[in-house]
């Protein structure tokens, strides 16, 4: 099954091109449930520049966890209309904190990045995130 997104065809966990800047980031892009919820767990490593898209299909607030996930990320809360609208650290193998952006507006996608990625690229709340 294939889903559009902007111009380009991408299959479940396949990778996509994000864009925020002039830094381009390449995601696997976790579309299925089974995905999404496995995520980046298991994961002792993600090299620099990558990271993972999720689809959360304009949830008003989808949360976030990091059982089994071993490497610093962030997550980075993208809106309806590609803005971003939240950064939030999360803490590896943190099983018992729910992560999530607290506004009343649909966030669309969530993307996971190493930690640092964000303030290290210059990458804030408002900027816009291209998806080819």
């Amino acid at each position: 099954m294939l889903i559009k997104l902007s111009s380009r065809d991408v299959t479940a966990m396949g990778t996509i091109s994000v864009r925020i800047k002039n830094n381009v980031l390449i995601c696997e892009y976790a579309r299925t449930e089974a995905d999404r919820q496995h995520g980046l767990m298991d994961r002792r490593y993600l090299p620099a520049n990558r990271g993972m898209l999720f689809d959360t299909f304009s949830r008003y607030r989808p949360v976030f966890h990091m059982k089994n996930v071993y490497i610093p990320l962030d997550a980075i809360f993208i809106g309806n209309d590609n803005k971003i609208v939240g950064i939030v650290p999360m803490t590896p193998l943190d099983a018992s904190t729910v992560y999530t952006v607290w506004k009343n507006i649909p966030i669309k996608w969530v993307l996971e990045t190493n930690r640092g990625y964000s303030s290290g690229h210059g990458i804030k709340v408002g900027d816009t995130v291209f998806l080819n």
